[in-house]
């Protein structure tokens, strides 16, 4: 932990990040970790809140096709997300909120690919519900406690 703090201190390409004016610095990445987040929670809201028995007369199973977008925003943010984290890595892990935004994360993906199997299936349980319910307020929190991160150290 001490050798990525020291490193992300000491890059050249961190301290740019960091302390640059310039928009292709931080804000970039930034919009970059939005855009994934629209892919990924726009997609994903469409498809819970289907699940959950809004526009009952579509069928769910083509809604399978969602999954990509979600995938790519997935990655877009885990990357830009990672480059945020080690732009400030000791203030990042510091702040309380962050723990809570990663378990809001992970738990959201593991409901991601469980939905994607049932929805393929056109499988919609009441079990399928009640992750696709859950599914939902862990985008939301994750997103909630992301943007909060700023104003809470």
């Amino acid at each position: 932990m001490q050798f990525l703090q020291q490193w992300t201190e000491t890059s050249a390409f961190f301290i740019w990040l960091r302390e640059s004016p310039s928009i292709w610095a931080y804000p970039t990445v930034f919009f970059v970790h939005t855009i994934g987040l629209v892919f990924t929670g726009g997609a994903s809201i469409i498809i819970n809140t289907r699940v959950l028995g809004a526009a009952p007369q579509l069928p769910i199973a083509p809604f399978a096709r969602f999954f990509r977008p979600i995938w790519i925003g997935i990655w877009l943010t885990v990357i830009s997300g990672v480059v945020m984290l080690l732009s400030d890595f000791p203030a990042r892990l510091e702040n309380r909120l962050f723990p809570l935004k990663m378990a809001f994360v992970v738990a959201a993906i593991v409901l991601t690919v469980l939905l994607r199997r049932r929805i393929e299936n056109a499988n919609v349980s009441a079990a399928t519900r009640t992750a696709a319910a859950i599914s939902l307020v862990c985008w939301i929190g994750a997103i909630t406690a992301g943007r909060f991160l700023a104003y809470f150290q």
